[in-house]
């Protein structure tokens, strides 16, 4: 095992061979690489591909919008006569063809599951009773009817029973092990300075509106939902058995106390700052921070010893966890932890309660008008808790060898591009460069599934009691979580289950992982000529690459360690550049008073635009000496850019752009589309645009980072 203070790393040298190095040993080879990639070539390797060129297939022309210039909206003019015929369904926020192959890919979990279910041979303990008796359980919507609030009683009877504060907070400990964080979070969190070990982390939690800003702005959509956020609560008391006055004033108490906690939390744009949640602790200066939570307890519960590394994400929202907990009664906080456990559970309770936390959650935030299908829901549930469990029947059934060998080569060619690009910026010095090129090198690539499968054996299911199998679920998850504290950190596992369709970048492992969902069309064809693949898939895995070295992932070193790697001037000319992006993405509006926070959609803006420049160099650089043949009319440069406006063609529900504008770091699709195409000479050179064009950014409000 390796101590917290060594930092082997895995050096991914150009032929795809690995090799471990201590960090000055691997800064002296990277050195000499930095200066042989100077000084030569990268070599591409090419993309293995189905059958013949003309046996594969271009973009999709049904998609296009032919009464819209691609230069004036590029967005349009890609997908939208696809979105004009494709009506969001009543049970999406969201569709697009990628949205429609994430809620195909449950089609196939869905087949997994009933074959799972009518197992009856199955052995106590494999994958096959595990997920099949979690999702039969999940399917007898009778019974689960029938038990009413039942399930939830012996956990309102316990938090009925704490007769002090010192009690209470034993209860807390126990809803924590079944992930009802309230009102702080405590689990595992990589070291940013030792990113090799795994330290304890006390995260802020417990608030019940989308984010800190619902409780505190004063405009009238936040001034809306706070009042409809009170009539839920009280709707849902209702439920539990309260009478119509005692639930009105306890939603009233619930509010009060979630808008202290949210007064003391960082916004959503502080949070994106990795110093801004750096605060290395010790057990004595939590237990200054916090004296009236009994913290030997609470530890003694997790069992975690005392001397255990440890990071408080934000001291402040701790210090008013601790001021609540000496002036607020006891009998408000028994209100707010039931809350906290019927907010977190209701999607598992009996119909009526299904329903109102739909109609609060999917309907009136996210315009949601209808619930997916039970069968759905259960799918989705299976994977969450027992992903890997599932996944594993997923990979062998639908996850072919060849889609990861090709996988596998486009990555290393947009790799090879980014290199090309940073070694290319005049703008950075050769020692920021020679850092930059260290990054490069030690990225980790995951590509479908684990290695190594989690082991669900010992988790207890059963086929009649759902309500206990979502508890034993996320009491897995909690334990597999928290046993990873006080340990090397295991480069093995996964942030995604395998059936999901998304990937991610991670700064501390410095590594990019495509989970086997994501990889089926549109994102990834394997009947699809190359272009099709870099301007889709490409442009993902170019992001993610990017995230590497976004306003984010350039504050992590090579080894993934919270550090500046850069010279001075450099920096300063890197959050130049950067600023020039939150600033295009700022007067990007979704209403006439609504529009994009550019500094909260930054990374995921930088990683666009990087990912569309790199994916489309390194696709040129694959076709060079043998370009293939124009199809449909359309050259290959047009073909990569209209397969990325046809993976992001999003069509989305006003609700849900209020609510990604206001908490998700991703800009709304058609600003992902033509946000960084209209920053690309290239992408102006494929379609001949002229320079005043609405797809051409004027050449001083051009961005330009990687």
């Amino acid at each position: 095992m390796n101590s917290p203070d060594s930092f082997p790393v895995i050096e991914f040298v150009y032929n795809g061979t690995a090799k471990f190095h201590s960090e000055a040993s691997l800064m002296r080879s990277l050195h000499g690489f930095f200066l042989l990639l100077v000084c030569v070539v990268i070599f591409f390797i090419p993309v293995p591909a189905v059958g013949q060129n003309n046996s594969l297939h271009g973009i999709d022309l049904g998609d296009l919008d032919r009464k819209a210039a691609p230069c004036d909206d590029f967005y349009e003019f890609a997908n939208g006569t696809w979105r004009a015929n494709n009506p969001i369904p009543a049970s999406m926020e969201r569709w697009s063809k990628r949205w429609q192959a994430g809620e195909s890919a449950k089609d196939k979990l869905h087949v997994i599951l009933e074959a799972a279910v009518a197992d009856k041979t199955a052995t106590k303990g494999s994958n096959e009773q595990i997920i099949g008796d979690y999702y039969g359980a999940c399917m007898d919507e009778s019974k689960i009817n029938a038990r009413g609030m039942d399930p939830i009683k012996p956990w309102f009877a316990k938090i009925d029973a704490a007769r002090d504060i010192a009690s209470l907070q034993q209860v807390m400990a126990d809803l924590h092990d079944i992930i009802v964080n309230a009102p702080f979070a405590f689990g595992s969190q990589q070291d940013p300075h030792k990113p090799s070990w795994v330290l304890a982390d006390v995260g802020a939690s417990g608030l019940s509106l989308p984010d800190r800003d619902y409780y505190l702005k004063p405009e009238p959509r936040f001034k809306e939902a706070r009042e409809k956020y009170v009539e839920h609560v009280t709707k849902m008391l209702t439920l539990a058995g309260w009478g119509q006055k005692s639930a009105a004033a306890g939603s009233q108490t619930i509010m009060t106390m979630e808008t202290k906690l949210a007064e003391a939390s960082l916004d959503n744009v502080a949070l994106r700052d990795p110093s801004a949640t750096d605060h290395n602790t010790t057990f004595a200066q939590l237990q200054a921070l916090a004296p009236h939570f009994d913290w030997t307890a609470y530890f003694q519960h997790k069992q975690i010893p005392l001397d255990v590394d440890m990071n408080v994400d934000q001291p402040k929202f701790m210090q008013e966890v601790d001021r609540q907990l000496q002036q607020t009664p006891l009998a408000d906080w028994k209100i707010y932890l039931k809350w906290q456990l019927l907010n977190s559970v209701a999607s598992s309770l009996s119909a009526p309660f299904v329903e109102e936390d739909f109609a609060f959650n999917g309907k009136y935030l996210g315009g949601v008008t209808e619930m997916k299908p039970r069968w759905k829901r259960c799918a989705e549930s299976t994977d969450q808790l027992l992903g890997e469990a599932l996944g594993k029947k997923y990979v062998e059934k639908y996850f072919p060898p060849e889609a990861k060998a090709r996988m596998q080569a486009m990555v290393r060619n947009l790799l090879a591009a980014m290199r090309d690009d940073i070694l290319s910026r005049p703008w950075m010095s050769d020692d920021t460069k020679e850092k930059a090129m260290a990054k490069i090198a030690t990225f980790n690539l995951k590509i479908g599934y684990p290695d190594k499968w989690k082991d669900y054996s010992h988790v207890e299911i059963r086929r009649d009691a759902f309500f206990e199998d979502m508890i034993a679920g996320r009491e897995f998850v909690e334990q597999d979580d928290r046993l990873q504290i006080g340990k090397p950190v295991d480069r093995g596992r996964w942030g995604m289950t395998p059936p999901t369709s998304d990937a991610y970048y991670t700064p501390l492992m410095n590594e990019i992982v495509f989970p086997a969902g994501i990889l089926q069309p549109p994102a990834f064809d394997m009947t699809a000529v190359d272009a099709v693949n870099y301007g889709a898939i490409g442009v993902v895995i170019g992001h993610e690459i990017s995230h590497g070295f976004d306003d984010e992932g350039a504050q992590f070193d090579f080894l993934g360690r919270l550090r500046n790697w850069w010279t001075d001037s450099d920096l300063k000319d890197f959050q130049a550049r950067a600023a020039c992006v939150a600033d295009q993405f700022d007067h990007y509006y979704i209403e006439k008073d609504i529009h994009h926070n550019g500094k909260l959609v930054l990374g995921e803006s930088i990683g666009d635009l990087g990912g569309a420049k790199i994916a489309f160099l390194a696709y040129e650089k694959s076709i060079e000496g043998k370009r293939p043949a124009d199809i449909d009319g359309f050259t290959p440069e047009q073909q990569f850019f209209i397969a990325w406006g046809q993976f992001r063609g999003d069509e989305i529900r006003p609700e849900a752009q209020r609510l990604m504008v206001q908490g998700d770091p991703h800009p709304i699709a058609k600003f992902r589309v033509i946000g960084p195409l209209s920053n690309l000479p290239e992408f102006q050179k494929a379609w001949s645009c002229k320079a005043d064009a609405p797809m051409v950014r004027p050449a001083d409000k051009r961005c330009d980072v990687w």
